[in-house]
């Protein structure tokens, strides 16, 4: 049993960093799990999980301790295998391409290339004593750590090379390791064994089809127990003693089918029992796939006896099973989007996390309930890695996920989402075909009031059959759209819904779902609109390698051949890929108003009357229509922050919060927001905040708890910009911190409203007191619904040492007061 090992998990991130990021991934797509006395570890595409209270007989009282990924300092969130080290009381954390991440009680230390491993890509690990053993895809590293000495030491490394072709491939992709100290190692040639003892004699280095001819096979998977050795390849199981002793192996064909079945893992347990879980593994799109309903077999290898579970049944739902362990006489399983299962007293159990339901955040919209909604969509007929898997949904602290398998919805390819004005959800595929993927195309809108959904597409539409479970028949005069490919699904100021058929132009509905106009953007040769923004002075229109920007200069519904398309729009937008549009009022702008645009070529601004890019080498040009050339407009000044920290990057979203910034998301160096009335940028990326990664594809906004949610390939950041809705709450326990404060003109003391968080709806107001009844200071609420003191009073003058009193009262006339103390 692994020892009890008591881990440091904040590593990086600060005290602001704690109050205003978070990150929401998801990881309930298990790779592997280790387990500790009263804990478990599994890793996931999301990173490492924590579990604590794990040997309840219910898992319902299991809880996540910790979550670690990129955002506090681990080199990848895609973790393969982990392994918990007695010897150094540490966790190893081995990733898809980014090396090695060890977790112990002095903190976290990165392994790469440089630090002896023969590759970043990480397929096993394993303990032996004060060794660690590393399965690469470039061979093995053997490490070891010296009493005293808290980081391992590379001690050697095998491969074909140095072992003359004793270890004949070098991606060793599973290790296993029996009781009495034989290493196996399956390979792109088979499966090489040694003992340990003898790794550095390349004449003691084997191969396991000299004992027993294993088929050729894309991959072996091994298990072992005090017994047996197992090899799974080509669908059939091989059973033979894991001594080597007896030539004799059994053969195991363990599926319902004379069809034989991709296995995805196995395990021998400690009762002499061989369980199989089926499934291939795609590693390109990170997914899996199945030649039938059965999810995992038990073979009774004494009788062989055979127990199946199903899709859909027994608690199972219909991911596949990614890995089988043993803990404690108890086996546990990961599986592919469901968390983990344990099977104790001949009864499945399951721990499925509360997150969302995939990493890449496409799209995310606010309904009008405040509940949160995203997309993992992409333009094109593919599947995505970490993405195009339906829409997931966070209301009342829970999380919902909505695919093909487990609702109506028509695709996991949503790459549009909308909410209109009745609060019914708008979601927009790709399209594809059918019979290849089993998504559909066009769109589907979710009533979830009436429990209603509509297919809506080229040639009609069609209702949910909840009786039937199947679409139903094309309705009689219903909606139409001019293609069913879906770029982008926006409703307007006035509630229209503008679909953004892509390839043919854009379809406007009403509320009745009606269809009231169609039109096409001028000048755009292939009609590839993706996106669009009102203002309710403009329409913007975002193409992909087409006409790039359209803007129809009027707050009428545009018209195909109108006379309110801008026509002196720069060269530089009229091509390549517009990512978004917004628009800010600024009081010095000649219109009032500046719009904001996120384009392949970079970030742009058109006041009304002139163009201006923005750069990380000059602030700003203005385009000369005289010369047609940019010329310099706004230089920087000595460190002054420049755009996208002065990396070369482009924007790929663009988002307008609702305290008129701008929020521009990059394809490499995370975030940068722009203020407008300082004309001051601020960056935030990896360097200098827990951001999950640099790559940020959407962006959207939580008005509840005043979050910027910020979509990236590898998960969800949220970070605290400012409320605009307050819940429903009363003057509860008031507290101030830090308390005592040290005010030196820069700091302030927070005066909050607990648990929730929150002042009162309406107008608050605070007043600060001397120790004798002074009023001091009145404080407004400032945008996340507190109150802030500068610790100075009316004059503007820091206060004395001693001990204040604040006085909040809401708009209904009820107080409550707390104290400060002020110290020098």
């Amino acid at each position: 049993m692994k020892k009890y090992i008591l881990l440091g998990w904040i590593l990086v991130s600060a005290l602001l960093h704690c109050q205003n990021w978070q990150t929401v991934n998801n990881t309930n797509h298990i790779f592997d799990i280790e387990k500790t006395e009263n804990r478990i570890f599994f890793s996931s595409w999301g990173g490492v999980v924590e579990i604590e209270g794990t040997d309840s007989a219910d898992l319902s009282n299991w809880s996540a301790k910790q979550e670690l990924s990129t955002g506090n300092g681990l080199v990848s969130n895609d973790i393969r295998t982990i392994a918990l080290i007695d010897f150094s009381e540490s966790l190893w954390m081995g990733s898809s391409n980014d090396g090695i991440s060890i977790l112990s009680t002095s903190g976290l230390q990165n392994l790469d290339e440089d630090l002896g491993l023969p590759s970043l890509r990480v397929n096993h690990i394993l303990e032996t004593e004060s060794h660690v053993l590393v399965a690469t895809s470039h061979g093995l590293a053997v490490f070891y750590y010296l009493s005293g000495v808290e980081f391992p030491l590379m001690l050697h490394q095998y491969n074909s090379l140095n072992t003359s072709g004793a270890l004949p491939d070098n991606n060793i992709y599973d290790m296993m390791l029996t009781d009495d100290k034989m290493l196996f190692m399956a390979h792109d040639n088979g499966i090489s064994y040694v003992h340990l003892d003898s790794l550095e004699v390349n004449a003691a280095w084997k191969s396991l089809y000299d004992v027993f001819p294993l088929p050729n096979s894309d991959r072996y998977i091994l298990s072992s127990n005090s017994e047996h050795l197992a090899v799974a390849a080509n669908g059939k199981i091989y059973v033979g003693n894991n001594d080597l002793s007896n030539t004799s192996w059994q053969t195991i064909r363990p599926y319902e089918s004379t069809t034989q079945w991709d296995i995805s893992d196995i395990l021998l347990s400690d009762d002499g029992n061989l369980w199989v879980a089926f499934g291939k593994w795609n590693n390109d799109v990170l997914h899996y796939t199945s030649q039938s309903d059965t999810l995992l077999a038990k073979v009774h290898l004494q009788d062989l006896q055979t127990e199946y579970w199903y899709k859909n049944s027994d608690g199972f739902e219909y991911n596949q099973v990614s890995c089988i362990k043993e803990f404690d006489g108890n086996v546990y399983l990961g599986t592919w989007g469901n968390g983990i299962a344990r099977y104790r007293d001949n009864q499945w159990q399951f721990y499925n996390p509360n997150n969302i339901s995939f990493p890449k955040i496409t799209i995310s919209k606010t309904d009008n309930n405040n509940a949160l909604w995203f997309g993992s969509g992409l333009v094109g007929d593919a599947v995505s890695p970490k993405g195009t898997l339906g829409v997931s949904a966070y209301k009342d602290g829970h999380w919902y996920g909505f695919d093909r398998d487990n609702s109506p919805l028509h695709s996991n390819n949503i790459l549009a989402l909308e909410v209109d004005d009745l609060n019914r959800k708008w979601f927009g595929a790709w399209y594809t075909s059918t019979a290849i993927s089993g998504n559909r195309y066009g769109l589907t809108v979710y009533d979830e009031v009436a429990n209603t959904w509509q297919w809506i597409y080229r040639d009609g539409s069609r209702m949910w059959d909840e009786d039937a479970e199947e679409w139903g028949d094309p309705i009689p005069n219903g909606p139409k759209l001019i293609t069913s490919t879906i770029g982008g699904i926006y409703k307007d100021l006035y509630g229209n819904i503008l679909v953004l058929c892509y390839d043919g132009g854009v379809s406007v509905f009403n509320q009745e779902l009606e269809v009231i106009k169609t039109f096409e953007l001028k000048n755009a040769t292939f009609q590839r609109v993706l996106n669009a923004y009102h203002n309710g002075r403009q329409y913007f229109f975002g193409t992909e390698y087409d006409n790039g920007l359209s803007i129809w200069n009027d707050d009428s519904l545009p018209e195909s051949d109108g006379d309110h398309w801008l026509t002196n729009i720069v060269p530089d937008l009229q091509g390549g890929k517009i990512y978004g549009v917004t628009s800010v009022q600024v009081p010095y702008s000649p219109s009032g108003w500046q719009h904001f645009i996120a384009a392949g070529t970079g970030l742009y601004m058109w006041n009304e009357y002139d163009w201006y890019k923005y750069d990380v080498y000059i602030k700003r040009s203005r385009y000369s229509q005289a010369t047609n050339t940019w010329i310099n407009d706004t230089l920087y000044y000595a460190d002054e922050e420049r755009l996208f920290g002065s990396e070369s990057t482009y924007p790929l979203c663009i988002y307008g919060d609702p305290f008129g910034r701008v929020w521009i998301g990059s394809e490499g160096n995370g975030l940068s927001m722009y203020d407008p009335i300082r004309e001051r940028f601020t960056n935030y990326y990896k360097g200098n905040a827990p951001l999950i990664s640099n790559q940020i594809i959407s962006l959207g906004y939580d008005p509840l708890e005043g979050r910027l949610l910020i979509g990236t390939s590898d998960g969800l950041n949220t970070f605290r910009i400012g409320k605009t809705v307050k819940p429903k709450t009363s003057l509860n326990t008031l507290k101030a911190y830090p308390n005592p404060f040290r005010p030196d003109g820069y700091a302030v003391t927070q005066i909050v409203n607990l648990p929730i968080d929150s002042m009162p709806a309406g107008d608050n107001q605070c007043r600060i007191f001397s120790a004798s009844g002074q009023l001091i200071k009145e404080l407004k609420e400032n945008p996340f619904a507190r109150f802030e003191w500068d610790g100075k009073n009316e004059f503007g003058n820091i206060v004395s040492s001693g001990i204040y009193f604040f006085v909040v009262t809401d708009a209904n006339g009820e107080t409550a007061q707390g104290k400060i103390a002020v110290i020098h």
